[in-house]
């Protein structure tokens, strides 16, 4: 029987938060082991800047709110060894910084800032050679505005970026200039628009514009003029995928990744004049490009291609793309590229056992293998990150035959053939991808007995643009399918016992983890299996309506999210693919958690479910965040939740239960 949610009042919800957070306040039965409280306190330091004097601008949240730091070293020339630095707090934003950039030169830094999460960052200058008290100024500072930095002009003396201050739904490009303290508007056309690189002497600008997160649209623009002449790369008869990487070093070519030949985003030079497209680096035809960006003398670019989810850079000259040598420290993981200032290149390493760390690179003026030191170290709290578990990547086969890759982890000990709880993760977006990086909450579940898969069910990045495009609108049940596969898969390979994996995910993570519940139970209803797989489900910040999700998320994004799920002018396709008019499917316990100020996914989504399951008598348990948005960004309401979430799972799917003391127990439902 399907059922639609009308909207519901708030006060209903508190009564049900406060009610299920009573019950998930029992004392955790001590294992001897970390508590999860340990876990979610390891951080590093990120987002990286050394200045001229030998000191390093990051983010870092030591008291749980990310704000900007600067690590001075207390011998001159000394190390930025913990320890060995005096740590400043340059910033104290209620809610803390969502990024920061700087000028070329270090002397200038503008910071993005917002309220409770609802994104809507404001811009504030911070001068770091005046005085404290009156070294900060607003260049946008208006709490309805999202504004965000796109790049600095290359002589520092101002920036391009974007906001959508005049119309709410859509983003126009401006130009600062720190002289005159003035914006001047660039772009102002409808729907979501950016720059990506500007020419020497500020003439020309490269500007995108978003359609979708398979089309986007690539201009030249001519300053003085306001003339946009369009540079796009795609087939005679449909659309692409398109970034602007850059100016070649004469400005008379640019730099473009896009997927328009072959579904495989690649790098290409298209010459301004002719129109003529060359290839360069052919050599990594056989893997989706992350992205591409030259250094700032324009004669070496860094490229990172994504080879099954592993980010894997090479290094090239400019103009002639030959291969240049890669730091020795490297290690398999997913690398990325922070900052790329004249031959220096500061560079991040992130895998299950590495925490986001950060190097500096030197090339040589002559060639030759760069000389790197580690800028950053991990606040381990005392846990032998080193001995975390790397994953396993695997592939299984889905419905209608689609290889399907994912990776798997294994707690300490655990085999397969053996079977233990497992939780599956899916990943946001939906165009994004779960990749091998650091997660100190997965690890934790990990030494608590758990298994986990992170699936890439079609519609992910990485795979090319007919796997990404795959789940688009009609072809959304599909990508749901792929989610319970996962299971099917883990049951027939010896990994897990059916009613001992949870669905678990956020954003659209999160429709995934409750649209997986009902097609398991469907399966079960039409004969297809006699017992479901899953016995519970977590949905943080996840859709459960697609009508009232596009009619309230914010209205820059209703086109972008359409193209992906369907228009509201389909009400009967939304409703089909929407979780909560199914909400008699729904049979195993749920966690749900919302930001209060969420402008992606209003916490209305999370109103709908609890207060539907809690009139068919079920009994979820539900976390509503008042200072949160999409996701949870603050310590303390991390540790609350996911603590939650840890007990909510031993009761439920049982690693950490009498019942499942012996990995072979029967599952409890």
């Amino acid at each position: 029987m399907r059922r639609h949610c009308s909207p519901i009042p708030f006060t209903r919800v508190v009564l049900i938060t406060a009610l299920a957070l009573l019950v998930a306040a029992a004392a955790f039965a001590e294992t001897g082991k970390p508590g999860f409280e340990q876990f979610l306190k390891i951080r590093t330091p990120n987002g990286v800047r050394l200045l001229d004097d030998g000191s390093m601008l990051a983010l870092d949240r030591p008291d749980g709110v990310v704000q900007l730091y600067r690590f001075v070293p207390k011998t001159p020339g000394g190390s930025l060894k913990p320890g060995d630095t005096e740590r400043i707090q340059l910033t104290h934003f209620p809610d803390g910084l969502s990024r920061y950039t700087t000028s070329r030169d270090g002397k200038r830094v503008i910071l993005h800032h917002a309220w409770g999460g609802n994104e809507n960052t404001q811009l504030t200058l911070l001068d770091l050679t005046a005085p404290e008290g009156s070294n900060t100024s607003p260049i946008l500072a208006n709490p309805k505005v999202q504004a965000q930095v796109n790049l600095w002009l290359r002589d520092d003396s101002g920036i391009l970026y974007t906001a959508n201050d005049e119309s709410p739904n859509d983003f126009y490009v401006y130009r600062y200039d720190f002289a005159t303290r003035k914006a001047t508007k660039l772009v102002a056309r409808e729907g979501s628009w950016g720059a990506s690189d500007v020419t020497k002497d500020a003439s020309r600008a490269l500007i995108t514009h978003a359609v979708s997160a398979s089309h986007t649209e690539i201009f030249e623009l001519d300053m003085a003029s306001g003339k946009m002449t369009e540079i796009t790369l795609k087939p005679a008869d449909g659309t692409a995928s398109n970034d602007a990487v850059g100016y070649m070093p004469d400005e008379k070519s640019v730099m473009i990744v896009s997927d328009y030949k072959d579904g495989r985003p690649r790098l290409y030079v298209r010459n301004l004049k002719s129109g003529k497209v060359s290839e360069p680096l052919r050599a990594l035809r056989a893997y989706d490009l992350d992205g591409a960006g030259p250094n700032e003398l324009r004669d070496m670019l860094a490229v990172v291609a994504n080879q099954d989810g592993y980010a894997v850079p090479t290094m090239y000259t400019l103009p002639g793309f030959k291969p240049l040598p890669l730091p020795a420290e490297m290690e398999k993981g997913v690398l990325g590229i922070a900052s790329f200032l004249q031959h220096t290149m500061i560079w991040t390493q992130s895998n299950a056992r590495t925490p986001g760390l950060s190097y500096v690179s030197v090339y040589p003026a002559k060639g030759g293998p760069p000389v790197t030191r580690q800028l950053t170290w991990a606040e381990d709290q005392g846990i032998d990150i080193a001995s975390f578990p790397l994953p396993e990547l695997v592939k299984y086969t889905a419905f209608d035959g689609r290889e399907i890759p994912g990776f798997l982890y294994m707690p300490p000990g655990a085999k397969k053939g053996t079977p233990i709880p497992f939780i599956i993760v899916y990943h946001g977006g939906p165009e994004g991808q779960s990749r091998p990086t650091f997660s100190a909450t997965y690890q934790y579940y990990l030494t608590r007995g758990y298994g986990m898969l992170f699936p890439n069910v079609r519609g992910s990045t990485g795979y090319g643009r007919e796997f990404e495009m795959a789940d688009n609108y009609k072809g959304r049940w599909n990508s749901v399918k792929d989610g319970v596969d996962a299971a099917e898969w883990l049951v027939k390979s010896g990994y897990a016992l059916p009613g001992r994996i949870a669905t678990f995910g956020g954003s659209y993570g999160g429709f995934m983890s409750v649209a997986c519940i009902v097609e398991d139970q469907e399966r079960v209803d039409r004969g297809e299996r006699k017992e479901r797989l899953f016995g519970a489900s977590v949905d943080i910040v996840g859709i459960v309506n697609m009508k009232s999700f596009l009619e309230k998320t914010s209205g820059y994004r209703r086109k972008l999210r359409e193209v992906e799920y369907g228009p509201l002018t389909d009400p009967e396709f939304l409703a089909s693919i929407s979780s909560i008019h199914k909400i008699d499917k729904i049979q195993v316990p749920m966690f749900i958690g919302h930001g209060f100020n969420d402008p992606r996914v209003p916490v209305e989504e999370a109103m709908q479910i609890a207060i539907a399951l809690k009139d068919r008598g079920l009994k979820p348990r539900v976390f509503v965040a008042p200072d949160e948005g999409h996701g949870f960004a603050k310590l303390d309401n991390r540790i609350y939740f996911y603590e939650r979430t840890a007990q909510f799972l031993d009761e439920t799917i049982g690693a950490q239960t009498p019942a499942a003391a012996t990995t072979t127990a029967a599952p409890t439902n």
